[in-house]
């Protein structure tokens, strides 16, 4: 039996503090705030429930379906998604037919897309260039019409800086198509024969995800009591302050509630990286690495449904949120009858205007980008509510693997000691690989390792086959 410190309660953490008691160890997880689930928690408010924007969980791994299914037993749901871009004015269907895509962008808007991708191509065949940023890969892929109408304002809404200092590895990991040819191909072959693309974690071409009832958040409360089932120990209100070494271990732990933490074998951190190395003393004034924030805020509108879309993303600079989702098409008991939630999202930094506005502000501008959209007019009274977060996305600045890479070396020194998931690895990635990630770290335990593996790129165990059969066999009244 070994002795585990986990620092934090989010998705990894559970599932790392799952496991280890389960196999038999100790396990004691510190958690700063008063809930678990972190990102993957769910916002109730009466008969309202909110998840901290869409939560799709796409897997083919038969360890983490089995892992779900344990967990969650009947409440584990297989959905269709449904998802839009509004777009030059108009609402397109995502992923979206190539006849459509014509009939929706025009033949002219469409014509001069096609024109320029082709030269592209063509120039691309004469004379050799490197993909150096995020605006070159797209621009040199999908033309720079597309990109300036598109990619760009939807980009800078997202990460908050200029395209051009992202690492183009961002754009070749987040967009699965490596081309319009790519995506025409693709999207042909997915309409006319009804076969999902998992290729890529974040294809548009999977119309079907896991989820559970009630919201994302069901699933951190189960493995929440899971864990207190098996032994797990839970101390929340307690931050980590400092971190002592002693050697090539580390010996304890300091709380900023005044406790300390000397018995552990070893300590499995999730909290993010940026905090870890101001712990750990790292003497730099200014990391060259930051995490975006966000704002979320929670409309209760007395209809329906807002639209006809599940979620639906905004590229369009004059409304303040990049991205809604209208909980009542998951049918999973999150709205009252004849109501519906919805979450948007507002992404900033904790300095910014948004970040320090009043939420009645917030909650304006909301209400105006809604009505610019044509969603949802002022005289429809709602209630709403506003929740921020700090670090939701890593912002992969050129050259970010190697940056993290170097930033780990103290770390990565360490033989009792191992930082994991989205934030404790500074990793852009989803529920499923936090899932991953933390199994590969108990594993690793379960093997008495001295040193621990560090996987920085995107990778993923969710691509291919099997994930579309399971999917595709689910019974009818799984599926809506």
């Amino acid at each position: 039996m070994k002795k585990v410190s986990i620092i934090g309660g989010g998705i990894t953490g559970l599932t790392c503090a799952y496991r280890l008691a389960r196999a038999g160890h100790e396990v004691v997880v510190y958690e700063k705030s008063d809930e678990m689930g972190g990102l993957a928690g769910t916002f109730v408010h009466g008969d309202f429930a909110f998840d901290y924007g869409p939560h799709e969980f796409c897997t083919e791994n038969p360890l983490l379906i089995a892992a779900l299914e344990d967990i969650l037993g009947d409440d584990l749901m297989v959905r269709k998604k449904h998802a839009a871009q509004f777009f030059n004015g108009s609402y397109i269907d995502y992923p979206l037919s190539p006849l459509e895509l014509l009939k929706q962008l025009g033949f002219m808007y469409a014509a001069r897309v096609g024109i320029e991708v082709l030269c592209q191509r063509i120039k691309a065949m004469v004379y050799s260039y490197s993909d150096h940023s995020f605006e070159r890969w797209v621009a040199s892929r999908f033309g720079p019409t597309l990109y300036q109408t598109y990619f760009k304002p939807y980009t800078e809404k997202v990460w908050g800086i200029d395209p051009d200092r992202l690492d183009p590895r961002t754009a070749s990991n987040r967009i699965a198509f490596n081309s319009v040819f790519d995506y025409l191909i693709k999207a042909t072959t997915y309409y006319l024969f009804k076969k999902n693309d998992f290729a890529s974690i974040h294809s548009p071409l999977k119309d079907k995800f896991y989820y559970s009832r009630g919201g994302i958040g069901t699933l951190c409360r189960r493995l929440t009591e899971r864990c207190r089932e098996v032994g797990v120990e839970f101390k929340q209100g307690y931050q980590l302050q400092d971190i002592k070494r002693m050697g090539k271990r580390i010996g304890e732990l300091r709380f900023s509630n005044g406790e300390t933490v000397t018995a552990f074998d070893y300590v499995v951190n999730t909290i993010p990286l940026t905090h870890l190395l101001r712990c750990l003393g790292e003497k730099q004034q200014q990391l060259p690495i930051k995490f975006r924030s966000m704002v979320f805020v929670f409309l209760e509108i007395p209809q329906e449904k807002l639209s006809d879309y599940s979620w639906i993303y905004f590229p369009d600079r004059d409304i303040c949120f990049q991205r809604l989702t209208d909980f009542s098409h998951l049918d999973a008991e999150m709205t009252p009858e004849g109501q519906t939630g919805v979450c948007f999202e507002i992404s900033c930094f904790p300095e910014d205007e948004t970040w320090l506005a009043r939420d009645g502000e917030i909650v304006a501008k909301v209400r105006d980008g809604l009505a610019k959209a044509g969603l949802l007019g002022h005289e429809i009274e709602c209630r709403a509510h506003v929740v921020r977060k700090q670090f939701i996305y890593p912002i992969q600045v050129n050259g970010y693997l190697e940056i993290v890479y170097d930033l780990l070396k103290p770390v990565r020194e360490l033989s009792n000691f191992v930082t994991t998931g989205r934030q404790g690895l500074y990793k852009y990635c989803n529920m499923n690989e936090c899932m991953e990630m933390a199994i590969d770290v108990v594993e690793q335990i379960e093997q008495d390792a001295d040193h621990f593996n560090y996987d920085l790129g995107s990778g993923w165990k969710g691509a291919g086959l099997e994930a579309e059969r399971v999917l595709d066999d689910a019974s009818p009244e799984q599926v809506d």
